[in-house]
């Protein structure tokens, strides 16, 4: 008895401490995301150049996406996304366990919210408060945008490989073609990438896997 709420308490306070420096998940909408810009010629419709940096990204709106996008993300990355809030803490656990009896580090068991925290807000380093930052922004974005929202988010900001960032940036550099138009096997093999971007990359060596 004694011990739980000593260890809740502890918890709690840890959670507030962490909170008051966190960036405010309200002022994503505002942040300026690095695009690639693209030159057409004077009917707009034929693409000259790409000026691109590091990060090669196109944002699109969700129903600019393949209807196959969506669904073969949830089912690969999380196909719990749905019902969670942000977390899920069978996937928390999992983890743990993997850092304390096996001595490596837990790779997956995060929710389609927290990749998106850990590669767009916070930054890779695994350490426990950068985790614990991890799980209280994913608790607040859960909170003040939709799924919907979340998805357009992740979708357009996570990295697929190389300097493709967003599916638009991926589709075109995997297949060619705008994400509008990816088949259901074509959406499948982008939506694993994030998993393992050099291992499932279709131009590299484990493309029969």
């Amino acid at each position: 008895g004694g011990l739980f709420v000593l260890g809740t308490t502890a918890f709690i306070v840890l959670i507030i401490v962490f909170a008051k420096d966190l960036p405010d998940p309200s002022n994503l909408a505002a942040r300026v995301i690095p695009q690639t810009t693209k030159i057409f010629d004077r009917t707009g419709k034929n693409l000259l150049y790409e000026v691109r940096g590091d990060q090669n990204r196109t944002i699109v709106e969700l129903d600019q996406i393949s209807p196959y996008v969506v669904p073969a993300t949830v089912a690969i990355e999380d196909k719990d996304f749905f019902n969670h809030s942000g977390i899920s803490i069978r996937g928390i656990l999992r983890s743990i366990y993997t850092d304390i009896i096996t001595g490596s580090k837990a790779q997956g068991g995060s929710t389609i919210t927290q990749q998106f925290v850990k590669n767009s807000i916070l930054s890779n380093e695994k350490t426990f408060s950068r985790k614990l930052k991890e799980i209280i922004l994913s608790f607040e974005l859960e909170r003040r945008f939709t799924k919907q929202q979340i998805l357009k988010l992740y979708l357009n900001e996570i990295p697929y490989g190389s300097v493709a960032y967003g599916i638009e940036s991926a589709s075109q550099t995997f297949f060619g073609k705008s994400a509008n138009d990816l088949t259901l096997s074509e959406s499948a093999l982008l939506a694993s990438l994030p998993k393992g971007p050099t291992y499932y990359s279709p131009f590299g060596n484990h493309r029969d896997g």
